[in-house]
């Protein structure tokens, strides 16, 4: 089956989960009991209970927005395809800065956990240091690949927290749960919007959607299970805590878990206690580390960062450059010692940018009715409304300094999104050398095509096929990665494409303009109309048109049709036999594609920058081995077109365009693009 250009789709059901409940289990029920028994006593178990039953409102939110919207970046991918630019901005900027700080966070307590346990005179830093490199080369590798060292950890955490638990309830004394609102339910309140953030691990599962099996069934099967699990251990043990021993003397400690772990075993307890917390710290690290760098691939692809942000590995296909930048702020902060203070931040953008995700739901409704929604949350709009009020209403309840910072972090925010090219009207008088430059670095970089195909059949779906395919060939040549939309009118259809192609589907007809305008017409590179009609095709390519997206291809074998598309501007394409390889010619080369149409087809034309010290540099044209069938059509050289002569010499920089049967073209290109060993 094809899958998403780029990430490859390999996380099952259970390693979803295990994304979620690496990034819930974290931390926070090993320290964050002590400042609850201070704040609240007995009364924070009814405060996690109800915060669990909250944060399900969000929860079936982002069921929905997953399942109907697959893409990497979670929360933000989903607020940038259905509410303002800004916003979207925004929501992905407070979601990438919550993260790398929780994550800067987690290898803090991590290294101080290890210093004070295993090696008193070991560095924080350094211990910082050696493990977010380990991490960082884990999720270079792939998801799968952290996931595995992930869950060998959430397992043992599991084990332990829920062993704790079932063993720790015999020892429960009713008396340390008399009275059980010590302070009153005036601090119940506050002390729920602290502890919101430990519920929402569930959005990271989001972030790796391009990554998820079956995300129109994984997804909200991995977040419900989850937040079930998150809630049932949350109650379990903090019953257990604040029964074993007197809230007041629990608040004593900065490490409640493995505090009352020994009060109860000893010090095997203690013991297992510590690896607990080790392991929580290790795997809400990791987890947060991935989802960091994804959120800020997604930003890079949309334009709000360069577009390198958005590169994937050429071999594991992962954001290496986003990961890497993560880890590199990741380390600077947990070196500064600064992190605790500013971590504090993070609840602030949270809870304003899972605010918004919730809204999107609505925005997601009213703008695009017609998306294939597999997931459908109940109460429509009462659910998207309560997520959003439980939200929004904890924050005016934290503590003034993450106000302050919430503030300024917006400040800096919107710096940075008018700083882009895509948001300031002055950038665009860049000098011309800067301008070649950004081209050819997005040349380089392969930036994301959004492409609408109108039409499921039998021609929409070979020619997704064909823009999806990843073999070696493609990712050599291809100009564009693509993002496909599909706009179809029939039901059974749209939802055999929608779990085939695991990409958003539109159910309705692509000739309406409100059917074309809920795929966003101006966040759109390339429509197709590909039905098997060519009246449909010829009005839903001018609608297209109409509607302002750039580049319009329509299939049309009716010469009257052909000459009325062409002359609106729209690229015809009139082979049945070669239309899906002709469409992608069109799109990657766009200036040459119609060369490509002999013989239906079969041959390709690619070019090749030779290396200015390649093997080939110096040499004639008919000096130089190339396959019989692979012809060399031009050479271009110093932007100038150079008609290629057997006794035409290759210089270094020159770029050679071949025409011929992909497998031969493949060998040119190997020889023309080789670099000479010689110093």
């Amino acid at each position: 089956m094809a899958g998403p250009a780029g990430f490859r789709r390999n996380i099952g059901l259970f390693m979803a989960v295990m994304i979620g409940i690496g990034a819930m289990m974290g931390p926070g029920i090993f320290a964050l009991p002590s400042v609850v028994a201070g704040a609240i006593g007995p009364l924070g178990i009814l405060a996690y209970l109800a915060m669990g039953v909250l944060t399900l409102f969000t929860a079936l939110n982002y069921s929905e927005l997953g399942a109907a919207i697959p893409v990497a970046g979670g929360g933000y991918s989903f607020v940038s395809r259905t509410l303002p630019r800004p916003v979207a901005f925004l929501a992905g900027w407070f979601f990438w800065i919550g993260n790398t700080l929780a994550c800067a966070l987690y290898v803090v307590i991590f290294a101080l956990t290890i210093q004070h346990y295993f090696w008193p005179s070991g560095s924080v830093f350094f211990i910082a240091l050696v493990t977010t490199a380990f991490f960082t080369v884990t999720n270079l590798r792939g998801q799968v690949e952290a996931l595995r060292v992930i869950t060998a950890m959430n397992l043992v955490e599991l084990a332990v927290l829920v062993g704790v638990g079932l063993l720790g309830a015999a020892h429960v004394e009713p008396a340390n749960l008399t009275p059980f609102a010590p302070m009153g339910l005036g601090p119940l309140i506050p002390t729920m919007g602290l502890i919101y953030i430990s519920y929402v691990g569930f959005d990271l599962i989001t972030v790796a959607a391009e990554e998820i099996i079956d995300p129109a069934r994984n997804i909200p099967r991995a977040i419900l299970i989850t937040l079930g699990v998150g809630v049932a251990i949350y109650v379990l043990v903090l019953w257990v805590m604040m029964g074993v021993v007197n809230h007041a003397e629990l608040a004593e400690t900065s490490t409640p878990f493995i505090y009352v772990s020994e009060y109860l075993f000893g010090g095997w307890g203690r013991w297992a206690g510590i690896v607990a917390t080790v392991m929580a710290s290790l795997s809400a690290f990791s987890v947060t580390l991935g989802a960091s760098s994804r959120v800020l691939f997604a930003l890079g692809r949309d334009g709000h960062f360069p577009a390198s942000f958005s590169r994937l590995h050429p071999t594991y296909n992962t954001p290496h450059i986003a990961l890497f930048i993560c880890a590199g702020l990741v380390v600077v902060l947990s070196g500064l010692g600064v992190v605790r203070f500013l971590a504090s931040v993070s609840s602030f953008g949270y809870l304003i940018a899972i605010g918004i995700v919730n809204y999107a739901v609505i925005a997601m409704h009213r703008r695009m009715p017609n998306l294939r929604r597999p997931f459908k949350v109940i109460l429509f709009p009462l659910m998207p409304i309560l997520g959003v009020v439980s939200c929004w209403f904890f924050i005016p309840t934290l503590e003034p300094r993450s106000l302050l910072l919430g503030a300024g972090m917006t400040a800096v925010g919107i710096v940075v999104y008018l700083f882009q090219p895509a948001n300031r009207d002055e950038l665009r008088g860049l000098p011309a050398v800067l301008r070649r430059l950004r081209v050819r670095i997005q040349a380089y970089w392969r930036p994301h095509m959004r492409v609408l195909i109108i039409g499921g059949g039998s021609e929409g779906s070979n020619i997704a096929d064909r823009l999806l395919k990843q073999d070696e060939f493609r990712m050599v040549f291809r100009s564009s990665e693509y993002q496909l939309t599909f706009i179809e009118e029939d039901e059974a259809r749209s939802e055999a494409l929608g779990r085939r192609f695991n990409v958003p589907v539109f159910h309705g007809d692509g000739t309406k303009p409100e059917v074309l305008e809920q795929a966003e017409p101006k966040n759109l590179d390339v429509a197709i109309a590909a039905t098997h009609n060519d009246e449909r095709n010829t009005i839903i390519a001018l609608q297209a048109k109409r509607l302002g997206i750039p580049r319009v291809i329509a299939i049309a074998r009716d010469p009257a049709h052909v000459s009325l598309l062409e002359q609106s501007g729209v690229v015809c394409i009139s082979a049945p036999h070669a239309t899906a390889v002709m469409v992608e010619n069109h799109l990657d080369r766009p200036g040459v594609a119609e060369l490509i149409q002999i013989e239906g087809g079969v041959a390709n034309l690619v070019d090749v920058s030779v290396p200015e010290r390649g093997t080939v540099v110096g040499l004639r044209i008919q000096d130089i081995e190339i396959p019989d069938e692979c012809v060399v059509a031009a050479v271009i050289r110093e932007g100038q077109f150079v008609v290629p002569r057997g006794r035409t010499e290759i210089r270094g920089g020159d770029h050679v365009v071949f025409v011929g049967p992909p497998s031969a073209v493949k060998q040119a290109h190997a020889v023309f693009a080789a670099a000479s060993q010689s110093v």
